[in-house]
């Protein structure tokens, strides 16, 4: 009688750490270093001895480029945020007054476009749906396009 195979180990918190930490080409000090940390203290958390704070593991996904959920779970969100705007509140938050104003009301004005356009898009899908090519439309017997 033959055994199952047995199944591969999960990875777990330590090893998803460990593997996206090399991945960047860093040091467990550089990491630790990286988000308020001593190295030895992220040997544990990478070996399994100890889990890290929560405050310090949302640290750690950021460094490393990832989700908390990710870095917990090791399951992959379904949408992908784009942090690139994240990344910048900082540096927006030390402008002046009025550029930070001028800033916000480009932002406004950028997502007011873009939901007019795509309104415009789907009435425009609606009401003229594709034509198919060599058919004949209406009563001038043109073909359409």
């Amino acid at each position: 009688m033959s055994r199952p195979a047995p199944e591969p180990p999960q990875e777990t918190l330590g090893d998803r750490i460990a593997r996206l930490r090399r991945a960047k080409g860093w040091s467990q000090r550089e990491l630790a270093g990286r988000v308020g940390s001593k190295g030895s203290q992220l040997s544990k958390y990478e070996r399994g001895a100890y889990d890290p704070r929560p405050d310090l593991l949302s640290r750690i996904a950021e460094e490393l480029e990832t989700t908390l959920d990710y870095l917990v779970t090791g399951r992959e969100t379904k949408t992908q945020r784009d942090t690139r705007l994240r990344d910048l509140l900082p540096a927006l938050e030390s402008l002046p007054q009025e550029q930070r104003d001028n800033a916000v009301e480009f932002l406004t004005a950028l997502v007011n476009a873009h939901r007019i356009f795509s309104l415009y898009e789907k009435r425009q899908a609606v009401r003229m749906p594709e034509a198919r090519p060599g058919r004949r439309s209406g009563r001038s017997g043109k073909l359409s396009r």
